[in-house]
């Protein structure tokens, strides 16, 4: 158990730059680019409407460009795909200047694959000497197919159910919470070194993001300097994910420790709980077992939300994974653990995702804010009843609720934000 359970911590928690959206389409197209020699002469690239709604208005670190083909133009300009989630890392003045010239040129094609549910991105580059095809399937970086044929043929249709299933999902759903719980508390303290990796990551781009001007996370620190919030366990969890989350979203070149694909659900999963033990001087170890915690029960949700959904996955997955590793922070037991999840489970559920923008500094507010109220809330005895809602008597139930409220059932509301979203660009 502990060495599966550390092997699923190690591939869901992943260095990143810039939003996961289009930085995974850098880096199929980088992928694909790989692939083949000679002169650009198309680009199509054909999403589902999350990743979509996800690039549609996120800037790409170190540029004042926006969205899906621009990442994808510079992923083909100087995309280095063995860096994964860092793929554009060192974009130069000169890349930016080739991207532009490609994209006037109107070389590149987005396109929606429409009504699919789940994680789909499908790029084809055309050279003058031959064609590539990359296909991602169910998380950023899992690709399920690369092609290289000769550009005067066309690609056969991808047969989307001979795929492979992203490993996380299949694995993590047959553990229960006394199973995530125990791995946390007894795996060796070395093995979860890469774990503090996550929190200073995490804490530099906050520290960037105090500096933005009118920032929310740099107004937060106001307000408590006017009395008019309290500079506490609650409020340092607020502005630290808050100022991260917007130096993101404006483009910073820092990386953030990703959580489940997300960036931001990897800010809200580290700087809740560190801010946490922070202010109550808890010793490191336990904060970091604490992380393992946080960032399983993010993974669990996930697999059940999906990597994209309707839900603001900050508040539904990150946000109650937080408010879970803070009851064990502050040693509560394995019911008062459950009972943080029911409190928001039973609260913030139904936050829309409404894209990755600057805004998502605020829902990082509430779901790092609230996670931790909830978690205190329990300790002391207040939970929201099991049965209410969605709620379920069990940890496993408890998420195939959320699931299914997510998928189908909110996937007309999905459809109505994208709606709203492409009138406003048009």
């Amino acid at each position: 158990m502990q060495k599966e359970l550390l092997n699923l911590l190690r591939e869901g928690i992943k260095p990143a730059t810039g939003c996961t959206e289009p930085i995974a389409v850098a880096y199929a197209v980088a992928t694909a680019r790989d692939q083949v020699n000679g002169q650009l002469e198309s680009l199509d690239i054909q999403v589902d409407p999350n990743i979509y709604k996800n690039g549609l208005m996120v800037i790409i670190p170190g540029t004042k460009e926006k969205g899906l083909i621009a990442g994808g133009v510079l992923g083909f300009v100087t995309g280095d795909p063995k860096k994964e989630l860092r793929v554009i890392d060192n974009i130069t003045e000169n890349d930016l200047d080739k991207a532009r010239q490609i994209i006037h040129q109107q070389r590149v094609k987005l396109s929606l694959k429409e009504n699919y549910q789940g994680l789909y991105i499908e790029v084809i580059l055309v050279t003058d000497e031959s064609k590539a095809r990359v296909i991602i399937k169910d998380s950023h970086l899992n690709i399920v197919s690369i092609e290289k044929i000769d550009r005067k043929e066309n690609f056969k249709p991808f047969l989307i159910e001979n795929n492979k299933i992203n490993p996380i999902i299949k694995t993590i759903q047959k553990y229960e919470l006394k199973e995530l719980i125990k791995f946390s508390h007894e795996i060796s303290i070395d093995e979860l070194d890469f774990l503090k990796e996550g929190i200073n990551m995490n804490l530099a781009i906050a520290e960037e993001g105090l500096k933005i001007e009118n920032g929310v996370g740099a107004k937060f620190i106001e307000m408590v300097e006017d009395g008019l919030m309290a500079n506490n366990v609650i409020g340092r969890a607020q502005i630290l994910c808050s100022a991260a989350a917007q130096a993101r979203m404006s483009g910073s070149r820092l990386p953030v420790m990703s959580t489940a694909g997300s960036g931001n659900h990897g800010i809200t999963a580290f700087l809740t709980p560190f801010a946490v033990a922070e202010k109550k001087n808890i010793a490191e170890e336990k904060l970091v077992r604490s992380l393992a915690l946080t960032n399983l029960i993010t993974l669990f949700i996930k697999s059940y939300t999906g990597t994209l959904s309707a839900m603001c996955g900050c508040g539904v997955a990150a946000g109650i994974g937080a408010s879970a590793g803070i009851v064990y922070l502050l040693d509560g037991n394995k019911d008062q653990i459950l009972g943080a999840m029911y409190n928001m489970v039973g609260s913030i559920a139904g936050i829309i995702c409404d894209g990755a923008k600057e805004g998502c500094a605020y829902k990082l507010a509430l779901a790092s804010g609230w996670a931790v109220q909830s978690a205190i809330l329990s300790i002391k005895g207040a939970i929201i009843n099991k049965n209410d809602g969605i709620l379920a008597g069990n940890f496993k139930e408890l998420f195939k609720n959320l699931g299914y409220t997510c998928n189908p059932g909110m996937v007309p509301t999905d459809e109505a934000i994208l709606k709203v979203m492409m009138e406003k660009e048009n």
